[in-house]
């Protein structure tokens, strides 16, 4: 593990100079860096055998709930690679940024390492300053481009690319099968992943987004559909879309007095409005209507 880590971050500053000579905007670092302090740590600060034993941990626990020691066992090995593979990318990304940093006006695009979730695919190609921090869950391996702009044009940076660049198969795995159906529709690809995180359910994980359960249904309109509050406020694009329906109101946010604009009807879930709508022509017009198609 510590030679994986320690290889991992010995090229960075070759890695990003390399890259800016290639994109033609060459910076030369304003300081040298020393990514070997990386090696040994874990992402969160504590000491890397304490993160790797967790996997231990991870197998006893499934053996107390009654799991057989072979399941167990599987499970603990599952959990320890994805440490590895976590620890690994994270050490590259932290030196990288490293490099990043010690170069004056020098950011980075985020670059996907497919297959990537959704949730990675739809921040692909978006450039953020040196001191942002790098997006990403368990086991993500995407990548910093370091540029002054988004200069890597290919699929690993372009989420409607990337999309399109999967088999079917794989779009509705990734996706979801509503959500990659409306993709193929032309709904906007950030628009119906990013639905998720405030979608109606009954639980949601450390992360705040993720659901944990199943997707729950309220009532709307006399039947049981999947709703979210993502982007019905006065900024989101569904209240932009939703308003031109009369589906927004004014209110007052009884915490400051202040005005404020809410769509008034619930937005719909891309599942939702593929399971109602009667045709390809019907389910383009509601996928217009709440936001997700423009």
């Amino acid at each position: 593990m510590l030679v994986a880590q320690r290889r991992a971050v010995e090229t960075a500053d070759d890695y990003v100079a390399d890259v800016l000579d290639e994109l033609g905007t060459p910076v030369a670092a304003d300081a040298e860096t020393v990514p070997e302090g990386l090696v040994g740590v874990a992402s969160d600060g504590r000491e890397l055998d304490s993160l790797m034993y967790g996997a231990v941990i991870t197998a006893k626990g499934r053996v107390a709930k009654g799991l057989g020691v072979a399941q167990a066992w599987e499970s603990g090995l599952t959990a320890l690679i994805q440490r590895v593979q976590t620890q690994v990318a994270d050490a590259a990304r932290a030196s990288t940024a490293l490099s990043i940093a010690a170069r004056p006006g020098v950011g980075y695009v985020r670059m996907l390492n497919p297959p990537s979730c959704a949730r990675c695919a739809v921040l692909a190609g978006k450039f953020y300053r040196y001191n942002r921090g790098f997006p990403r869950h368990p086991g993500c391996d995407c990548r910093h481009i370091p540029a002054r702009e988004n200069d890597a044009d290919d699929l690993r940076t372009d989420p409607n690319e990337y999309f399109n660049s999967l088999s079917t198969e794989q779009q509705d795995t990734l996706f979801t099968k509503s959500g990659a159906e409306a993709i193929r529709l032309g709904a906007d690809v950030s628009q119906v992943v990013n639905a998720r995180r405030d979608m109606s359910t009954d639980s949601l994980n450390v992360a705040g987004w993720i659901p944990k359960g199943r997707l729950t249904r309220t009532e709307v309109y006399g039947q049981r559909l999947a709703t979210t509050t993502e982007g019905v406020t006065r900024r989101g694009a569904a209240y932009r879309a939703m308003s031109q329906a009369g589906y927004a109101r004014r209110q007052t946010d009884v915490r400051n007095g202040r005005r404020y604009f809410q769509a008034k009807a619930p937005r719909l879930m891309p599942e939702a409005l593929l399971e109602i709508a009667e045709g390809r022509d019907d389910a383009l017009r509601l996928l217009k209507l709440y936001g997700y198609l423009t």
